[in-house]
């Protein structure tokens, strides 16, 4: 039903998945405003009830709000994807963190990087799209990243890799939590039962609000079944 009222087929394009998958990130990032002060919207956390509450209010949501309708799109689509919670180490003082999505690409055979708010995706120096788990990687080697040419704010506000990557998402990718099912509405009340949370965190730590915990990076970026 969610393919079929916003046409994702024709926004999605029948070119790669790669492509596929800009195409629908830059139509959520383009048709529903990033406010972070906003929250959630009200009702179902699905992205036909996000997008029509952003229309009718004219306002904005957060970055959980975004990666949701994300998720879903690509869904729609077949293509597998999750949102991914991307938690601070001083998380029990330091509220700001700041939610994506993930994709699964059948061409590079792993996940990648596909963020709303934002409307960025990272690759390495090859152009070889990047998941959260491989950035960390390059980030604490001090290892190139590249960040789209098209990543801003809400069309308002470059945003460049300086800033982004090496700043905002250094500090937020300490504990990755994610569902471990890929569904429609994977948070809040739903007509389906709701996965567990698992949080992929360093060797030693627990992260407290995550169902599990693990440091198996092999295991928490494995292929969907």
């Amino acid at each position: 039903m969610t393919r079929k009222k916003f046409n994702l087929d024709k926004i999605a394009g029948n070119e790669d998945d790669i492509s596929r998958m800009k195409n629908l990130l830059y139509w959520v990032h383009d048709n529903i405003e990033h406010d972070g002060s906003n929250g959630l919207a009200p009702g179902a956390r699905n992205l036909e009830n996000i997008y029509e509450s952003a229309r009718r209010n004219s306002c904005g949501y957060n970055c959980s709000a975004l990666a949701i309708c994300l998720t879903e799109a690509l869904l729609a689509v077949g293509i597998p994807a999750r949102h991914i919670t991307c938690i601070p180490k001083g998380w029990e003082t330091d509220s700001d963190c700041h939610v994506i999505c993930i994709s699964w690409s059948k061409s590079l055979n792993k996940w990648v990087w596909s963020a709303p708010t934002f409307a960025t995706d990272v690759t390495n120096e090859n152009g070889i799209m990047l998941h959260p788990g491989e950035v960390r990687y390059r980030l604490q080697h001090d290892l190139p990243l590249i960040l789209n040419e098209e990543a801003n704010w809400n069309n308002r506000v470059k945003q460049r890799a300086d800033y982004y990557l090496k700043e905002y998402m250094a500090k937020n990718l300490y504990f990755l939590e994610t569902n471990i099912w890929n569904q429609a509405e994977p948070e809040g009340e739903s007509n389906h039962p709701q996965g567990k949370t698992v949080t992929l965190v360093p060797v030693g730590l627990t992260y407290p609000h995550a169902n599990y915990n693990t440091s198996n990076e092999k295991w928490f970026w494995q292929a969907p079944l």
